[in-house]
């Protein structure tokens, strides 16, 4: 760390005055770790002060070298600082008996501006360390709130989809469920598209997963779903790009012929969810990326485009 011009001058006086003689002094100032050759360097370029003096010595005094010496490790940046610190804690540790009171009162200097430091630098780092914690506090508080409130949203999804089941009217079930589902994925944070037509073509909607676009069709019908209604969807998709896959949402599942109809459309390209399926998203800890990951993981590995929840649980031991 720098040192003020305070410290330097006690520190100075404590070297050339400490010591009766240079070889003393040169003897301390190694023993603390400066090398010998900047101290080399110091005493001659002392010397060569000395000699353009007014005195004219031809070796310089202690207190020359002393002071050519600190101002070379004051040059040197930390590598200076560092060994500056090193002189300074050799002189509080020396025994300097007999010494003039000069040099009782540098050490007694030093060692005061040392303790100082030491307790505002502590002061510093309590200072430090309790804003650390008051951040991390708050940022512990956000975070709680967050849970708090994405939680809120989950249980006020999961009741709309609740209050689906009892609406009697079919036609407003049907555009209650299209505005439900887009706001469960974008809760969910899938960029939903809304129902959108192309040229002899109505899409239902759509989701950004895993770097790809999914198409979806959503039925609430009372009868589970027949395999005539995968036709059409299957025409919507295959006629997008080779990366483009589906979801097909039957609130009241599917006729096992349907799905066994299935096996023999070519490459698989969407899953089949229902009801069952969104309760579980949206239960405590779940979501719908998660479950997304096992159905996906399920049909890639066995061709089944349909996976009961009641099965997910062994599916999901499978995996780890």
């Amino acid at each position: 760390m720098p040192f003020d011009a305070g410290a330097i001058a006690a520190l100075e006086t404590a070297l050339c005055d400490g010591f009766d003689y240079h070889r003393a002094m040169d003897a301390f100032v190694v023993r603390a770790g400066v090398p010998k050759a900047v101290l080399d360097v110091a005493r001659q370029r002392a010397d060569a002060a000395a000699r353009q003096s007014a005195r004219g010595w031809s070796t310089a005094p202690k207190r020359y070298v002393a002071q050519e010496l600190l101002t070379e490790l004051n040059g040197q940046g930390g590598v200076g600082d560092r060994l500056i610190a090193n002189l300074i804690t050799a002189i509080l540790k020396h025994s300097f008996k007999g010494a003039p009171a000069n040099v009782v009162d540098a050490v007694s200097d030093l060692r005061t501006r040392i303790n100082t430091d030491k307790l505002e630098r502590k002061e510093r780092e309590d200072q430090r360390r309790q804003e650390i914690e008051r951040r991390n506090r708050e940022d512990d508080r956000e975070k709680e709130r967050m849970s708090e409130a994405r939680q809120a949203a989950r249980d006020t999804l999961r009741s709309t989809f609740f209050d689906l089941i009892e609406e009697p009217n079919h036609q407003q079930r049907g555009y209650a469920l299209e505005r439900f589902l887009n706001d469960f994925l974008d809760f969910e944070g899938l960029d939903p598209r809304k129902s959108f037509r192309l040229v002899g073509e109505q899409i239902d909607g759509s989701f950004v997963w895993n770097g790809r676009t999914y198409l979806t069709e959503a039925k609430w019908v009372k009868e589970p779903v027949a395999g005539a209604e995968f036709g059409a969807f299957i025409y919507k998709i295959d006629g997008k790009t080779a990366d483009t896959r589906g979801l097909y949402i039957s609130v009241n599942g599917y006729s096992q012929a349907a799905l066994d109809g299935l096996k023999g459309k070519g490459a698989l390209r969407f899953i089949c969810i229902d009801g069952a399926h969104i309760v579980r998203a949206l239960g405590a800890g779940q979501s719908f990326a998660a479950v997304l990951n096992v159905l996906w993981r399920c049909a890639d590995e066995t061709g089944e485009a349909y996976l009961p929840v009641s099965e997910m649980h062994a599916s999901q031991s499978d995996l780890r």
